[in-house]
């Protein structure tokens, strides 16, 4: 018998990595990932701990080290009822098929797991891609959106993975829960431990996402908040790894000098070299920075700056860092999936009067009565840097408002046109829809249109029946915070009925990105010449007062939900469809550029942006 190991010797004496599912396969070593070793010491039977907590990075061996060890535990040494939850049902069984069956093969404790019988009701029990059965236990595998299996069952061991990844509440985005109130999905799996309190183990672990609203961090904080201190070579001093001492240098084209790359010491100020992990990670220890505000709650902050040697090194992170430099999206996924950090979104609308001082003499396109009455295409004038042409639009019951933005390199932006298309809504055949028709229809500034997204928020199945005239350069469109899942801009959606499909945004994301990137420069118009960031935003002189105040109308607050939770709410301070039509603008970029660069991956919103802006400028 093993039932007397802890799950750390468990995992020496049985565990098997094979090959195809991590880089260094061969029995499982705890000095490649020694920071691991305590934490899973903590699920064992004889320490007091209750529940952890774990904000992490990416490529730090947490799912072979933690996840897996501990399962193979549970099956082999400690059985008990057992839930493994992860951000989405189709994540979970992937895992149960390709990681956890490896891990039970490798293992040698197959024979463990209850051969696949088929009950009367015609569902499969003992060993499925969502259920192991074995003597004294099971282990299920699901997503968060079934209210029901998250309420049956008392289980012993709930190990979660990427909470932040979940819904804020079952029933939000899925067909499959009762009601949208039947609450957070992470919660009710908790509650399914209240039978075996007195020696229940709860794991939880996540990449954060952003600060208001991540889970992740919540129940971090309610631990003692522990970071991994390791020795200096040079001088001794025990520090826990920090970004702000990675130092590096570039070349006169602003390319990484790998050789450069080091980590100085926060006490002698002699440098540290990746290679160097493999001296003071194994010599590391975990020390709490708090007191837990509950009793028998541990919590760990781990970084990717940890990666052992032959996984992520610094040198990689920081060519990631300088391909960030400019681009929100990019520099969030850094803090995210880098430095294990929640991101914390800064919404507060730009002062509009200080981007009006910046406007230029650049002519968009507009609209004018002719001497017989007719009306009068004005050609937009725009920069040759400007190679793709996106349109948003904002529908009213009484009008459409609708922006032509065209795009540069990096995100920098001119905004091509703006209208205002007063009329009935409700009607195809009205004003707006007839101009709208015309506007698609045309070249605007020497530019093809790409991508038109159309809001259907108001009216959804005109505009629907709008879009279905077209091919896919015109959608339908809607926003709406965490729309996507939280962690994609877009995510593409059929509509029922219709020949079009919808495209739904990550709106409060696009405007987050929009702010920043509107804040980016002089105080004043730029002089010619003048270098500007990456991401500027233009603006023609045209544009009055009013354009502005409506494009700069919203801030993001804190509120609590009703359940308790902070979450990001956009607030507004008078009209705002010029900031609506230039998220679905942005949104449209998004979508364009992930079709170009990530045609298989359109759903999920993925891209590859220096390819995008190198085909474009060769088209």
């Amino acid at each position: 018998t093993i039932s007397h190991l802890l799950p750390s010797e468990w995992a020496t004496k049985k565990r098997i990595l094979p090959e195809g599912l991590t880089s260094m396969p061969g029995p499982f070593r705890w000095d490649v990932t020694p920071y691991w070793k305590e934490v899973l010491d903590c699920l064992g039977p004889t320490s007091p701990v209750r529940e952890i907590y774990i904000l992490k990075g990416a490529q730090i061996g947490y799912t072979v080290a933690v996840l897996e060890n501990m399962l193979g535990y549970i099956i082999d040494s400690e059985p008990g009822p057992s839930l493994y939850l992860t951000g989405d049902k189709g994540m979970a069984e992937a895992t149960m098929n390709l990681r956890v069956d490896r891990m039970i093969q490798s293992a040698g404790i197959q024979h463990k797991i209850f051969a696949q019988v088929q009950k009367k009701s015609g569902k499969k029990t003992g060993d499925t891609n969502t259920i192991k059965e074995f003597p004294g236990g099971f282990l299920k595998a699901i997503g968060p959106n079934s209210g029901a299996k998250l309420r049956s069952d008392a289980i012993r061991y709930l190990l979660g993975d990427e909470l932040d990844a979940m819904p804020l509440e079952v029933g939000g985005q899925s067909r499959e829960a009762i009601t949208a109130q039947e609450g957070d999905p992470w919660t009710l799996a908790v509650r399914r431990t209240d039978s075996y309190e007195a020696i229940r183990k709860i794991l939880g672990g996540s990449t954060p996402l952003i600060k208001q609203t991540s889970r992740i961090a919540a129940l971090h904080a309610e631990g003692d908040a522990r970071r991994y201190f390791v020795p200096c070579r040079h001088c001794g001093e025990m520090q826990p790894l920090e970004w702000k001492q990675i130092k590096y240098e570039k070349d006169p084209e602003g390319r990484l000098l790998w050789p450069s790359v080091r980590y100085e010491c926060a006490a002698c100020g002699k440098p540290w070299r990746n290679a160097d992990k493999a001296y003071f990670l194994p010599r590391g220890e975990w020390r709490a920075t708090q007191e837990p505000r509950r009793p028998n709650v541990r919590s760990y902050s781990l970084s990717s700056l940890y990666s052992p040697v032959g996984m992520r090194s610094w040198e990689d992170i920081c060519e990631e860092w300088i391909k960030a430099q400019g681009h929100p999206s990019k520099l969030r996924t850094f803090v995210n999936t880098v430095l294990g950090e929640p991101y914390e979104e800064r919404g507060e609308a730009p002062d509009f009067q200080r981007i009006m001082l910046r406007r230029e003499s650049y002519s968009p396109e507009s609209l004018r009565v002719g001497a017989d009455g007719a009306l009068e295409w004005i050609e937009a004038i725009l920069p040759p840097a400007a190679r793709v042409l996106t349109l948003g639009a904002d529908v009213q019951h009484d009008r459409i408002e609708l922006e032509l933005v065209a795009w540069g390199r990096d995100m920098e932006s001119w905004s091509a046109g703006y209208y205002e298309l007063a009329g009935d809504t409700s009607d195809l055949s009205s004003y707006p829809w007839h101009m709208l028709r015309q506007i698609l229809a045309r070249k605007h500034g020497g530019l093809t249109l790409s991508l038109a997204l159309i809001d259907s928020g108001d009216q959804a199945p005109i505009v629907y029946s709008f879009c279905d005239e077209y091919q896919s350069a015109v959608l339908p469109s809607k926003g709406g915070y965490r729309a996507t899942g939280g962690r994609n801009v877009f995510a593409l959606r059929s509509v029922a009925g219709h020949q079009c499909s919808r495209i739904d945004l990550d709106e409060s994301y696009l405007k987050e990105e929009f702010y920043a990137l509107a804040r980016r420069g002089p105080a004043d118009r730029p002089q010619d010449g003048e270098t500007l960031p990456a991401g500027y935003c233009h603006f023609p002189a045209d544009y009055d007062r009013r354009h502005f105040e409506k494009l700069f109308a919203e801030d993001k607050i804190i509120e609590l939900d009703r359940f308790g939770r902070p979450r990001p709410i956009w607030k507004r301070r008078g009209r705002n469809e010029a900031l609506d039509a230039r998220a679905y603008a942005l949104g449209a970029l998004y979508v364009v550029a992930s079709a170009a660069t990530a045609p298989d991956d359109d759903k999920a919103g993925s891209v590859d942006w220096p390819l995008f802006w190198e085909l474009a400028e060769s088209s």
